[in-house]
């Protein structure tokens, strides 16, 4: 028995042992990083300090005291007196954002820093950079540093460094920006997250539903398709139209948006008018000085050229914790640059319902033949007729037409593109169906074209008819129908038996484009 006693005193005298030298090894490290040490927590310390007594103050009135008392780990950056001097201590709400921009989780010392950006209790990011031999936080003076307290470390600035709002909180601050700011906020829910809230903690006595410690999710669809304005690690430049811009604008979109009412009529017309507005008003990156710009890139794909003397003339440049704001007093995007971009159908796509009559389709690349064929795809029409009653087409659905004015158009391949040696052209009809002024769907109206001849050598853009569809017919991807798609245009074989020694009675079409017309 004295045996096994012995060894185990042995043991612990060696665990002991082990721990003061762990010890040891801590101090030795760490200590010179300290300047000084203290048992109290980091609200006594700082309520002790003369220096330090409207902070103090502040961490009182913003209910921070008692977060400074707990058995947590923070970091405080507390801005001396003189710093503070002219705070309305009654302002209860800037106290607290000033006093949640001074504080962080963790311990923060000044030992091997260079610049480390630090997460806020605020959410804010703010650098803490050394500049020589001394060091700022967020570009204010650190006048003393390191102090370790029973929870956290202390540091003094000479200045307080001004809470900065984000894009969303600066949307909602700003006077004149109301007209933008109620529709981004009626897009805004918060939304039960399941996972998030844990087991169920019990029933409901009434409805006999689960009940949970209910956690909710902020959630914006239309931020979610723009940009995150709330987020803090989201960096972007945005255009702000005040009030009167946001009335001009909605007043020049709106009857590009002329909607059925079985599509919802006005109130969808409104809903799509918004949408356009905003669509185009944010990009990536704090975006300084745009005139340096040749262009740039909004966060739903549009490009902008010369954005300085464009989009952002006669804005007004604010910065803000996670970019730029630009408030303008006039939008002045264009609709091709934005709202109204050219519509491309690409022959050789059946996603929307191609039709066709009387003839084979054959998909065929054109790489190697020198040719600008866009995405190097067209169709290969083998007219199947032998006679000059039964007519061999193909149906193109052209989805998302606004009720706007349009040049439309189709693009031959050439002849020669299959047969170096036919150099025999083709002809074509056109046939167009659309939602006409009173609501209904027109027959395929045959369309009286100038010139329907194709280039037996190289690419024909045929112009085909302008038009100015009464009704926008704009289409949802996920879950449409090809017969949702009210606009159509029927491309005809025109080459009579009797013309085809001169005549190639086969066609090959590229796609089908819609140019708006300002």
């Amino acid at each position: 028995m004295r045996k096994k006693n012995f060894k185990l005193v042995i043991i612990v005298i060696l665990f002991v042992g082990s721990l003061t030298s762990c010890s040891d090894v801590w101090d030795s490290h760490y200590s010179p990083v300290f300047t000084e040490k203290s048992d109290l927590n980091l609200y006594k310390y700082i309520s002790k300090d003369t220096a330090l007594t409207t902070f103090t103050k502040m961490l009182k009135v913003s209910g921070y005291d008692s977060i400074l008392s707990r058995n947590q780990t923070y970091t405080v950056w507390a801005p001396l007196n003189n710093a503070l001097t002219g705070i309305n201590l009654s302002d209860t709400s800037f106290v607290r954002e000033v006093v949640m921009n001074h504080i962080a989780r963790f311990s923060n010392p000044t030992s091997e820093i260079t610049t480390k950006s630090v997460f806020m209790l605020d959410n804010k990011y703010i650098n803490f950079t050394r500049i020589g031999s001394g060091f700022t936080f967020g570009e204010k003076n650190v006048v003393k540093s390191n102090i370790a307290t029973a929870n956290g470390i202390l540091h003094y600035i000479d200045n307080y460094v001004p809470y900065v709002p984000n894009i969303w909180e600066f949307l909602g601050k700003t006077q004149g920006l109301d007209s933008l700011k109620k529709y981004l906020y009626s897009q805004s829910k918060f939304q039960f997250d399941v996972a998030a809230s844990g087991d169920p903690i019990g029933t409901d006595s009434l409805t006999k539903q689960l009940l949970y410690d209910s956690v909710f999710v902020f959630k914006n669809l239309i931020l979610d398709k723009i940009g995150q304005f709330a987020k803090e690690d989201s960096i972007y430049t945005t255009i702000l139209p005040t009030n009167a811009a946001w009335t001009e604008a909605y007043n020049r979109i709106k009857p590009y948006f002329n909607t059925l009412a079985k599509n919802g009529g006005a109130q969808t017309q409104r809903e799509n008018t918004e949408m356009a507005i905003v669509q185009d008003i944010v990009f990536r990156q704090r975006i300084s000085n745009p005139n340096l710009l040749d262009s740039i890139v909004s966060t739903t794909g549009s490009v902008f050229k010369s954005p300085g003397s464009y989009i952002f003339s006669g804005a007004t440049k604010t910065e803000l914790s996670n970019g730029n704001a630009y408030i303008t007093n006039l939008m002045t995007h264009k609709s091709v640059d934005s709202w109204q971009k050219p519509i491309r159908i690409e022959a050789e796509t059946e996603a929307f319902g191609r039709e066709k009559s009387n003839c084979d389709i054959y998909p065929r690349s054109s790489a190697g033949s020198g040719l600008n064929v866009s995405q190097e795809r067209y169709i290969y029409i083998n007219n199947l007729t032998t006679n000059n009653t039964s007519l061999c087409y193909v149906r193109f659905p052209i989805p998302n037409t606004l009720s706007a004015k349009y040049n439309i158009y189709c693009v031959f391949v050439p002849t020669n593109i299959e047969s170096a040696a036919d150099v025999r052209p083709s002809k074509a009809t056109f046939r167009l169906q659309y939602i006409d002024a009173t609501g209904n769907l027109t027959s395929e109206k045959l369309l009286t074209v100038t010139q329907n001849v194709t280039d037996p050598t190289k690419l024909t853009k045929m112009f085909v008819t302008q038009i100015q569809f009464p009704y926008c017919n704009l289409i949802d991807f996920s879950s449409f129908k090809t017969s949702d798609i009210s606009v159509k245009l029927r491309v005809d074989n025109a080459v009579k038996m009797s013309e085809i020694a001169n005549y190639n009675r086969d066609l090959r079409i590229d796609c089908i484009i819609l140019e708006p017309v300002q």
